[in-house]
């Protein structure tokens, strides 16, 4: 018997992105969003992470991000990660009043697809 529920499965998963993606040393903050925005985008894409998971980690390391540049924290400010960010915040949002509509498969699944397919085709 199996015991493992999707939510543990996804939270490993996510456990996994962190521990394998930690910043490098002498890594600038960056950096290290920009490919561990690749690494998201990836496992979204393959069905290693659902949406809600995606969308929540991307939305929070964007209000860190958000938070050391409002604080004076001097750092660039990742294109790639703002990309992956911007991939996922648009599946939140229904275009239609009732509803009716799937931003996520609209706007998140192609946005998301073709950033790796750039990346795959950088590596």
């Amino acid at each position: 018997m199996d015991d493992s529920s999707p939510a543990t499965t996804a939270l490993a998963a996510a456990e996994r992105l962190f521990r394998d993606g930690a910043i490098g040393e002498g890594e600038d903050i960056a950096a290290f969003l920009d490919r561990f925005a690749a690494r998201l985008a990836r496992a979204y894409h393959h069905g290693e992470l659902s949406y809600a998971v995606c969308d929540s980690i991307a939305g929070d390391l964007w209000a860190l991000l958000q938070g050391l540049w409002l604080d004076g924290v001097a750092h660039r400010w990742p294109a790639l990660f703002q990309q992956v960010h911007d991939a996922f915040e648009a599946g939140a949002y229904h275009a239609r009043a009732d509803g009716s509509d799937d931003p996520v498969a609209t706007y998140t699944d192609p946005a998301i697809a073709a950033i790796v397919a750039t990346l795959d085709d950088a590596d």
